[in-house]
């Protein structure tokens, strides 16, 4: 190598490198040519700090390898063989210099034909000579040059195309070289002109074809047909309708498709060569309206597409984490430069495959190193009881009423007819659940309504002893009493704590004088009532408002309501229900509880189970919803319990929290069975009179079971720093209620305006919650 030096100020320098900012073509000077020799002099007397190298002889020794393997290797030899080649032509003449603008490098290389045999040469027979001369008549586009950097390197170290058209129209950022293989210099420089240069100093002789500005619904069809229609189009962009009019167009066209998506070795081929009828993206798309995409405005409109582009449910558990931390903890998706390495290498590979047609199929496939190259797995699989009752029989229920005394009562009720029962029933089941675990079970017999505890439906994490369970029975108790009255019936009933958890309440009817207008008003809600958790702009409510429920909760003996309306306040309860919650994701026999026992992740699951909460049902965008069905993965979960993340779950609970009117606690002097049905008694009542009045409620109760759990049972399985923290939040939040030291918190709820929910919880059918027993 020679250089020649001049002196230059910083601006000067600063200069020429501007000047070059878009030059990615070398100049190709062949010395034997007087107009090249001429520029070629030119550019030695004229350009200051040029790098001139010149290893012409090398090249052509190495080049006489390749052609005379069999040669005897002696230098002699092969001194002879390389003085044949030149012939008597000076050094400088032979072969072709190149002049790199950019880098101020001036470099001799043999000719195309013989610089080709030794660049391949190491190819053989990976890649048979035949094969390689059918790639060099080849065409491939590349969008995207993240991944797509790492394929057109490596497409260009085999030289396996003929032409490359690439296509970016992004500069490249700090941020980028953690998996971008480029200089810091190269900062704000295109990174289309970053990867022609590269290739261009690997091979000066293949032909690089930059869109600079990216792909646009004005250039596509230029990118894949201007100059002959592309053999590939390789995908690595991050725009989708990009990705999806791009495919439409090769469909049409029938280019064939390759996509690598750097996590988990994602791979898409496409063969609209072979099948030019094959659906976009294998079908996955395809119940989605794609002409509609460009027109969506917002983020959350596109998720239901980009998702299934993505396939959310097949994202690695780190992928997924970085997902929810997405503008919490972190502000873009993340890539490494191993992953971006690995699928630049596997997409020049099947790029080439494709267009030797030595591969033909079809189709996602994953190359996922965890799971390819992995250690044995110990984890503990966390898995729900497997000792689960089975639902309460008619047999069994009527030993129990008999060995218990129960059938005499009260013997002052009259029969009831069939439909006024069932009428009864369809009212009691409208109540609420945890988990909607719907735990009751009514029994008629010898004119008297028995309530039972379905067992077989607790047993949830978040039922510590029932408690979750029992106020669920007192919300179908009130809805139970308000219909009866509607229907002209005097109640006569009574709880049975002394027979829980098995029994609960026994009810008689006789002939009543008719509803109060109160009843009236509230039983007419019955149908209207449901959990809402919806976030929309906050209003208030009213100190008149705020007084007809404290009346309504106050007729239940001992039971408290107290509302909370200070923002700073709100927003406090809603970071102790964020901990909570993170608590529920990390404890995984709590995970496991809310993913298997709580969620029905589909309508048809929700259907055909007929309890669960379906995540249709909860009033959430399509990210929040897509963040919640990545909670299925337990990998996930604890990989951001390492990292300390889940912060981004607090984003949707504070804007639930901050955009209500109030929240409000019930509250009951003590932990007894009737203390936990009085609360549902009297949380139906107060959420039946809110309906009333055209407020929607949202229990928000997780917080006040973990410190049940923490506080009474005592069987909350967190290591100390965990439960210090709790034991604050618990009492932070009887400060903020200013709760009396007599009670206990059992039901916090956020209340609010907003329409109602589209779509409820289901119920579970009569034959499975109410039976009429012999006489």
């Amino acid at each position: 190598m020679h250089s020649k030096a001049a002196p230059h100020s910083l601006k000067e320098l600063i200069g020429q490198t501007q000047k070059f900012s878009d030059t990615y073509k070398p100049i190709k000077l062949n010395l034997s040519n007087q107009d090249d020799l001429a520029q070629f002099n030119k550019i030695i007397k004229e350009q200051p700090n040029l790098q001139v190298y010149d290893t012409i002889r090398l090249q052509v020794k190495e080049l006489v390898k390749c052609l005379q393997p069999f040669l005897a290797l002696t230098p002699a030899n092969i001194d002879i063989a390389v003085e044949k080649r030149f012939n008597d032509i000076p050094d400088h003449e032979y072969g072709t210099w190149f002049y790199y603008p950019w880098s101020n490098r001036l470099i001799h290389l043999l000719n195309e034909d013989e610089f080709t045999i030794v660049r391949t040469n190491r190819n053989k027979y990976k890649i048979t000579e035949e094969e390689q001369q059918t790639l060099a008549t080849k065409k491939i586009g590349v969008m995207g040059l993240s991944v797509g950097q790492s394929v057109s390197l490596t497409l260009a170290m085999e030289r396996g195309f003929g032409e490359l058209r690439i296509a970016d129209f992004d500069e490249l950022d700090l941020s980028n070289i953690n998996r971008i293989r480029t200089g810091v210099h190269h900062i704000q420089l295109k990174k289309t002109v970053i990867v022609a240069r590269e290739i261009a100093e690997i091979d000066p002789y293949l032909n690089v074809v930059c869109f600079h500005e990216g792909i646009t619904d004005e250039n596509i069809h230029q990118f894949l047909t201007e100059g002959g229609k592309l053999d590939l189009l390789i995908d690595e962009c991050d725009s989708f309708d990009i990705k999806i009019n791009s495919r439409k167009i090769a469909r049409q066209l029938q280019i064939p498709v390759l996509m690598e998506g750097s996590d988990r070795g994602t791979i898409d081929i496409e063969r609209f060569d072979l099948d030019p009828n094959r659906p976009i993206l294998h079908g996955l798309v395809e119940h989605l309206d794609m002409d509609k995409f460009s027109s969506l405005k917002t983020f959350d409109e596109r998720i239901p597409y980009i998702t299934a582009v993505t396939g959310l449910e097949t994202l690695s558990p780190r992928m997924k984490a970085s997902a929810v931390e997405l503008m919490a903890t972190i502000s873009t998706w993340p890539q490494l430069a191993s992953a971006v390495t690995f699928g630049g290498g596997v997409s020049a590979d099947l790029s080439r495959k494709i267009l030797l047609n030595s591969l033909k199929v079809s189709g996602r496939f994953f190359l996922d190193l965890d799971e390819l190259i992995a250690d044995p797995s110990t984890e503990t699989q966390h898995e729900l009881p497997t000792d689960e009752k089975t639902p309460l029989t008619v047999v069994e229920i009527e030993t129990f009423i008999a060995q218990n005394n129960l059938n005499n009562w009260d013997n002052t009720g009259i029969e009831l007819p069939e439909q006024s029962l069932l009428s009864l029933i369809e009212a009691a089941k409208k109540a609420p659940s945890g988990g909607n675990n719907q735990p009751w079970r009514f029994h008629y017999q010898n004119k008297q309504l028995h309530l039972f505890l379905e067992e077989s439906a607790t047993g949830a994490y978040l039922d510590p002893q029932y408690i979750s369970s029992y106020t669920s029975i007192g919300a179908a108790i009130e809805n139970l009493l308000l219909t009866a009255a509607i229907q002209n019936l005097k109640v006569n009933w009574q709880l049975t704590p002394q027979l829980a958890p098995k029994h609960l309440a026994v009810f008689t009817f006789s002939k009543g004088e008719g509803p109060k207008e109160e009843e009236k008003a509230l039983q007419k809600q019955i149908d209207h009532r449901h959990t809402n958790r919806k976030a929309l702009p906050k209003q208030e409510i009213d100190q008149a408002e705020i007084d007809q429920l404290n009346a309504l909760v106050a007729q239940t003996e001992g039971v408290q309501l107290t509302f909370v309306k200070d923002p700073e306040k709100i927003n406090a309860l809603s970071k102790i229900a964020t901990q909570a919650d993170l608590l529920r994701m990390f404890i995984p026999e709590a995970h496991e509880d809310f993913i298997n026992r709580e969620m029905r992740w589909t309508p048809t699951e929700a259907t055909e189970r007929e309890d669960g909460i379906g995540i249709h049902t909860l009033d959430l965008s399509n990210n929040d919803q897509s963040g919640i069905r990545m909670l299925r993965d337990r990998r996930m979960i604890d990989f951001l319990q390492k990292i300390k993340g889940g912060s981004a779950f607090g984003r949707l609970l504070a804007q639930q929290f901050n955009t209500s009117s109030a929240i409000g606690l019930i509250s009951i002097p003590n932990s007894n069975v009737s203390s936990w049905i009085n609360c549902g008694i009297a949380a139906e009542r107060m959420w039946l009179g809110a309906t009333n009045l055209e407020f929607q409620i949202h229990p928000v109760n997780v917080p006040l079971i973990f410190f049940y759990k923490n506080s009474i049972e005592k069987k909350l399985p967190l290591a100390e720093e965990k439960r210090i923290e709790l034991i604050k939040a618990e009492k932070e939040l009887n400060i903020i209620f200013d709760v009396p030291k007599n009670q206990i918190p059992a039901f916090m709820f956020r209340i609010f305006k907003a329409n109602a929910s589209p779509e409820r919880t289901i119920r579970k059918s009569n034959n499975k919650i109410f039976s009429i027993g012999r006489a």
